[in-house]
Formats: structure tokens, sequence, C-alpha cells
């Protein structure tokens, strides 16, 4: 009986895995589904989303879906499913499916860091994190390890519209490894955002991430000496609209010029979706910026976990 029972097992693996390509390319919407996961305090319907643990962290996802794990351990209990991270620092990949509708979630399993006795990854840079919750807030905790760019590659998709490469901090790697930190409700922020300038007309494939997740190291070394930006947390972005692919925001309000009026006007519909709140927007932080000799105007788009505005006028 036991030797049925993995071999249905590896089948109904197989098969489930051989209809999620077939499943995600039939979907109503291409980048939503018509029901959620929920785990780590968020809900989603993206059909493809990102996270990260610790090894052989456990991680619980409610959702009222079938789910199949690429390894460690899942079971399915009081609604939830339970899945327990291997050992080993990688990404591994948690398939959800209902009524033919799949949602890809990959879990990226952190290299350990441990603050305060290490400043380096294998050669790479990180610094020193603070040690207390920045106003008590535990999107500040001090981070316990990070994810590795060899377990990604840099063009993976880690939502339908972003790649882990994009958030990479732009310090030089003198021993050839690179590590980062990305948050999932920063993720379904930025798709959120884009999705509504889509809507609105402004037609991108993407947002572009002029500055995703930053180390310490490289904050302190560009002059910026605050601990609490969530740059650091790789909980924030900052971005401009670029539909027409010239390396710079878009003239949004149509005045032929591109500055930091156009820079507002993202802002502005990035303040409607706040005010809508929900699910697809988190809380946190708005900032607005002009163009100096370096970069074009851009947006903050943060998840603290509290508002905050900045910029604006």
């Amino acid at each position: 009986m036991g030797r049925f029972l993995l071999k249905l097992t590896a089948t109904t693996c197989a098969l489930f895995f051989n209809f999620t390509s077939a499943a995600i390319n039939n979907q109503p919407r291409a980048d939503r589904v018509d029901y959620t996961i929920s785990f780590q305090g968020i809900t989603s319907d993206l059909r493809l989303l990102s996270t990260s643990i610790m090894p052989e962290e456990k991680l619980s996802i409610r959702t009222d879906a079938q789910a199949i794990a690429s390894a460690g351990q899942l079971r399915h209990e009081n609604g939830e499913w339970h899945w327990t991270a291997p050992e080993k620092p990688g990404r591994y990949t948690l398939s959800f499916m209902q009524d033919w509708q799949v949602i890809i979630l990959n879990v990226f399993v952190l290299t350990p860091f441990n603050n305060g006795k290490e400043t380096d990854l294998n050669g790479y840079e990180i610094g020193t994190y603070r040690k207390t919750l920045f106003k008590g807030v535990s999107t500040y905790a001090e981070p316990l390890g990070f994810i590795d760019m060899s377990h990604g590659p840099a063009d993976l998709q880690i939502s339908p519209h972003f790649t882990l490469g994009q958030f990479v901090c732009k310090q030089v790697s003198k021993s050839g490894h690179t590590y980062l930190l990305i948050r999932p409700e920063t993720l379904i922020k930025l798709e959120t955002l884009l999705e509504a300038a889509n809507e609105k007309g402004w037609k991108a494939e993407t947002l572009h991430v002029m500055s995703g997740f930053r180390t310490p190291y490289y904050n302190r070394s560009i002059g910026n000496r605050t601990t609490s930006s969530r740059h650091l947390y790789g909980g924030a972005a900052d971005i401009w609209l670029d539909g027409d692919g010239d390396g710079q925001m878009d003239d949004l309000n149509k005045d032929g010029r591109v500055d930091k009026a156009d820079a507002r006007e993202l802002a502005k519909l990035a303040e409607q979706l706040a005010a809508k709140g929900g699910r697809d927007w988190p809380v946190g932080g708005i900032g607005v910026y002009g163009a100096n000799a370096a970069h074009g105007p851009f947006i903050h788009i943060d998840s603290r976990g509290y508002k905050a505005r900045w910029g604006h006028k």
C-alpha cells in the first residue's frame, strides 16, 4: 500500500505541474485569478508572487485552493496549508490551483545573516542594521537573512510585471556574490499601481525601478545616514513610468515637458489607490522627487505599515 500511495502522489504531482502552464495561459484575467491566498499578513489574487522565509521556517497560507510544493514539507490543516522550508537556502515553488486557475508563489529560503556579528555575506558588503524597531513597527525588524541572487536569475519573474534583477542594490560586488531583499506587499503595490496606470491610458509593460533594495553599507556610501529607510528592508522602490522607453518618466500631464509635475501625476494616482485602500494597497509611504543631474523625476512607494507623505508640493 505504501508503494501505491507514493506512486499515486508522484503521478498527481506530475499532472498538476503539467497543467500549470496551460491553466495560466487560459485564465480570464492575465495577472489575477478568481480566488486568493493569504500569508504573512497579506492577501493577494495575483497569479504570481514572491516571498521569503528562513531555512526550516514554517509558512502558513490560507486558501480554498489545492496546493503542491516543489520541495519541503506541505500539509493541510484547519483550512490552511502549512509549508516547512528545506534546510538549504534557495528558491522553491508553491503552486495553488482552483477551477484550473493557478497561483505560483516563489519562496526564497534566505541565506542566514547575523546582524551585529557579521557585516558581509561571502564577501558581499551588507553593513549593520539597527537593533531596535523604528517607531515600534515590526516591518523594521533586523533581517535574519538575504536572498542569494544566484537563486534567481536576474530575469526571474517575481510578480507578473517585475523581475528579481530590478530590485538589486547598485553597489558593486567585489566577491561575485549578490544578496537582496524584496517584500511581497511592495510587489503588490507596484502591480496595482501599474495596473491602474494602464487602465488610465498610461501604457507600460513595467515600472522602471531606479532604486529597490539597498544595503546599509551602500546607503552610507552615497551619504544617506538614515537607519530606517524602507529600501534597507526590501520594502521600497523609487520608480517612474517609462512607456515610450526613452529612459525617463513619461510626459503624463501632456504639457510637453518631463518634470516634477509628471511625478505628481503618478503620485496622484497612487494617492487614489491609497484612499481606496484594501488588500491591494498595504499602508505605506508616497514621496515625490524632481529631476537632478543624475536622474529624472520619480516617485517613492513603500509598504512601511503606516502612512507617510513628502515632496508633493
